[in-house]
């Protein structure tokens, strides 16, 4: 997983929101100052006494176990799928509305 593209850390930062409380508390800290303070590597290496490389590793694992709820549960993608839904209903009820103004406009006019 890059951990540098935007698309892969918003990834990162909806899956964090859901999992988050399942990763050990060391985990959360680090993805907390990472992705939600926005720390770099080494700022984070430097509060922890460790390594820029560590810190890396610990990023990377733990996003691994993110993605690994993910597949297991699918919360982030039914939350998703239920957006989806719900835009194409409000959609729906913007052009019920619509059709029906016209026609409220057509039965006055008569």
């Amino acid at each position: 997983m890059a951990l540098d593209s935007l698309a892969s850390r918003q990834r990162q930062i909806e899956l964090f929101d859901r999992y988050g409380l399942l990763l050990t508390e060391h985990q959360r800290r680090v993805l907390e100052l990472y992705l939600g303070s926005d720390w770099s590597l080494s700022e984070i290496a430097r509060s922890q006494e460790t390594s820029r490389s560590a810190v890396h590793d610990l990023i990377r694992r733990a996003g691994q176990a993110l993605e690994d709820y993910e597949l297991r549960l699918g919360l982030v993608q039914a939350e998703s799928q239920r957006r989806a839904v719900r835009a194409r209903a409000a959609r729906e009820l913007a052009d019920i509305r619509r059709r029906l103004a016209r026609v409220e406009g057509h039965l006055e006019s008569a």
